[in-house]
């Protein structure tokens, strides 16, 4: 007999940075998103359930330049589509689509996998799942609290205790950065920047001067976008003023010409390539704004700790830049509506430096760590955007707030903290026919006892009765029924325990309520 002479083909192997979640953790995970939803419903949040698939336009519109670098996007048919990255933005897409004569408050739940091309590391994969709740028509701090509380009373729910909330407000760093009057794009890249300001370790003026690169001014201390001192950019302007944009557009369109130095512009012409550079270059230096909300974030961040301490300093702060105090209101407000719920995390943290880096929020910010032996790890993050179902072609500006678990790190923390929850066996009975003429019988008995509610597997294999014992005895299948010849004429079934070693024959229609007192 000849073999083959062609070599195994290489296994196929998962893309970098998922995961596939084998028996049993693919029921644990399941579980422990069931009863988060599940707890969520006491609040009475509903479910929602929205496409993978959405248009790449969604999340270019408030996401912000750190999330849609990181989002996986195509093109098919002339459409340019995404795997959703979070899932605030799609359930919000789909109260604009589908629900804005719905009365309000609408409360919404909802769990899913998302998409995000990060790097590697512990609890952080390149496809996760996002398990939250949106609480949308509401604004103030009733509706704040409501939601902080959520988050952590769903923790304390599956077993979870260990946790910290740090709690923070956009709108202090949003008024900053008008107040200095820096451009939209200016303040995008700012607002991005700051959950790595946030960081202790982060650089300042590493930051400010990857900004003013974006920005068009790349040199430090350069005085417009084409790197001028003073003299030189005084001059331009004086340029500029005397022969107004169009004459200076000409005159050094023409000296370019004369002197030998034609541009190269493609499909553009010389005047409009020579028109944007004047523009650029006689744009002011938002290098001075730029560094100063810098600093003022690093203070923001310094200032952080428990409320006691950190809003009386940041009061102080807010003064020195003539900047209001409401933001710090709002928050006093929400976490004494929070403390009216009862217990609350062992540890609170005030952190006006929190970013959480989606240009979409727009008042209270919150996240919940989880520390151990392995370090922190984020569990969860949220807050308040009350522009956004505008942004996305809402009739009306409609308040919102909420927030989503990242379900592998809640279930990692678990782990960590050795409270898993424990996760039952895939069946509780299995069913065995020790012959083939068994197997009609041994049917009925497994569809008797579904019938009654009880999770049965079948013995498709003829692993006979040793066999299906060890089977049960691996896989933690607390029961096992087993009918050969002796018990099909006596119309009886072998029940056996597997914990306490025990056996009885049970008549068969006996046989549901004979395994329900076993269980």
């Amino acid at each position: 007999m000849q073999t083959s002479s062609l070599a195994p083909l290489p296994e196929v192997q998962r893309v970098r940075g998922t995961n596939d979640y084998l028996p049993p953790d693919a029921s644990r995970l399941h579980a422990l998103a069931d009863r988060l939803r599940g707890f969520f419903e006491l609040y009475g949040y509903q479910a929602i359930d929205t496409p993978v698939l959405e248009p790449l336009e969604l999340f270019l519109r408030k996401s912000g330049d750190e999330m849609t670098a990181r989002m996986y996007t195509f093109s098919h048919w002339n459409r340019r589509l995404c795997l959703r990255p979070e899932l605030t933005a799609s359930v919000m897409r789909a109260y604009v689509n589908g629900m804005q004569e719905r009365a309000l408050p609408l409360r919404l739940h909802y769990a899913g996998p998302t998409f995000r091309y990060e790097k590697p590391q512990r609890g952080r994969f390149r496809q996760f799942t996002q398990v939250g709740v949106e609480c949308i028509g509401a604004s103030g701090p009733l509706a704040d609290a409501e939601i902080l509380r959520v988050a952590c009373d769903a923790l304390q729910a599956v077993g979870l205790s260990g946790y910290r909330l740090v709690v923070g407000h956009l709108g202090v760093v949003l008024r900053l950065l008008a107040q200095l009057g820096l451009s939209e794009h200016a303040q995008t890249l700012i607002l991005s920047a700051m959950e790595h300001l946030a960081r202790r370790g982060a650089e300042p003026e590493a930051v400010a001067e990857r900004i003013l690169g974006l920005l068009g001014f790349p040199q430090p201390g350069g005085n417009g976008a084409l790197g001028l001192d003073e003299p030189e950019a005084g001059l331009l302007h004086e340029f500029v003023a005397r022969f107004g944009e169009r004459g200076a557009t000409r005159v050094a369109a023409d000296l370019l010409a004369l002197g030998g130095l034609p541009l190269e512009g493609g499909s553009r012409a010389v005047e409009e390539i020579v028109a944007r550079l004047l523009d650029k270059a006689g744009r002011a230096d938002p290098s001075p704004a730029v560094r100063t909300a810098i600093a003022f974030i690093v203070r923001l961040r310094d200032l952080a700790g428990p409320p006691e301490r950190a809003l009386p300093a940041l009061e102080q702060l807010l003064a020195e830049h003539a900047l209001p105090t409401s933001p710090l209101a709002e928050i006093r407000q929400a976490l004494d509506m929070f403390h009216c719920y009862g217990a609350a995390p062992a540890e609170i943290c005030v952190d006006l430096s929190l970013g959480r880096g989606l240009w979409y929020y727009t008042g209270l910010v919150f996240e919940i760590y989880h520390e151990s032996a392995q370090g922190s790890l984020q569990l969860c993050g949220g807050g308040r955007y009350d522009e956004l179902v505008r942004a996305l072609g809402g009739h009306d500006p409609v308040p919102a707030c909420g927030f989503a678990f990242g379900l592998e790190r809640v279930d990692l923390a678990l782990t960590e903290d050795l409270a898993r929850p424990a996760v039952e066996p895939a069946a509780q009975v299995l069913v065995v026919p020790l012959a083939q003429e068994d197997a009609p019988l041994a049917i009925r008995a497994a569809e008797s006892l579904r019938a009654a509610g009880l999770r049965v597997e079948l013995d498709v294999r003829g692993l006979g009765a040793r066999g299906a014992l060890r089977r049960a005895d691996r896989t933690g299948i607390p029961l096992v029924v087993l009918i050969g010849e002796r018990e099909r004429e006596q119309g009886v079934a072998l029940l056996r325990r597997m914990r306490a070693h025990a056996e009885e024959r049970v008549p068969l229609d006996e046989l549901p309520a004979a395994a329900r007192r076993a269980l």
